[in-house]
């Protein structure tokens, strides 16, 4: 079976989330967040679809991060991003679940609809597999431009069919720009995409390339405040120069 992954959490909280290894129960929330001249987030917005519980737990956790302001002429002006939050439920000893929001990153939000790429036909007949970085720069109208795909390990060869898939289905996706003072501006984007077969393992090799690849992307994040989970998960997009800066993000539990 192929798989693409892309981009594209008490017990009323874990009704509404899928269940996970462990019965720990997880799932990624973008979640608006407007931030004042001294980086704190005075408004939120989480989609009408997310259940009433789970929205009000996660506007509640975010209202308590912080951010560097964003600034424009050199002074503080206010903003507005999508934050990535990382809803979990897991059980403790006593049989009660604790409740965990992590800051995942902050950038552009990708519209649902993007259709993400397609697995090669001819790289799926011959057993490969991929795991790719998307670097573009989502422009204030929300289209993405400067587009350029590389192998997420420097170990592992990328196969040319890969590359061609993710730029024809990203040529066709649109973003949310963040906002500075009003205005919208352009983020660089890096957007990791897996393409995976359920019947063909890692070599020990491939695996060990991309255990080295993730320890410094998990590095990279946790320098700046953010949370990975399990290896080989870590699927988030992260902006590479959002006009806001994240400075206080302790995981808030419940």
């Amino acid at each position: 079976m192929k798989h693409v992954m892309f981009l594209v959490v008490g017990l009323l909280l874990a009704s509404s989330l899928p269940t996970q290894a462990a019965q720990v129960r997880a799932r990624t929330y973008v979640v608006g967040a407007d931030v004042d001249a001294s980086g704190h987030v005075t408004g939120t917005q989480v989609d009408a679809d997310v259940p009433a519980n789970i929205a009000g737990v996660l506007a509640g956790a975010v209202k308590q991060w912080a951010f560097v302001p964003a600034t424009r002429d050199g002074k503080p002006v206010r903003a507005h991003t999508f934050i990535r939050a990382k809803l979990q439920v897991a059980p403790d000893a006593s049989g009660h679940s604790t409740v965990r929001i992590y800051f995942m990153g902050n950038g552009p939000k990708f519209d649902e609809t993007n259709v993400p790429p397609r697995y090669p036909l001819d790289a799926a007949r011959a057993h490969q597999q991929a795991f790719v970085m998307l670097d573009a720069t989502v422009q204030p109208d929300g289209s993405l431009t400067d587009m350029t795909v590389h192998s997420r390990s420097r170990r592992w060869p990328l196969p040319r069919a890969f590359t061609t898939s993710v730029l024809q289905a990203a040529r066709q996706w649109h973003a949310t720009p963040e906002r500075v003072d009003g205005q919208a501006v352009a983020t660089h984007m890096r957007i990791p995409m897996n393409f995976t077969l359920s019947d063909q393992p890692l070599s020990a090799a491939q695996a060990d390339a991309m255990r080295e690849a993730l320890r410094e992307e998990m590095s990279t994040a946790k320098a700046k405040g953010g949370h990975f989970g399990d290896l080989f998960q870590s699927d988030q997009p992260v902006a590479l120069d959002s006009p806001l800066q994240p400075r206080a993000l302790a995981a808030n539990t419940h």
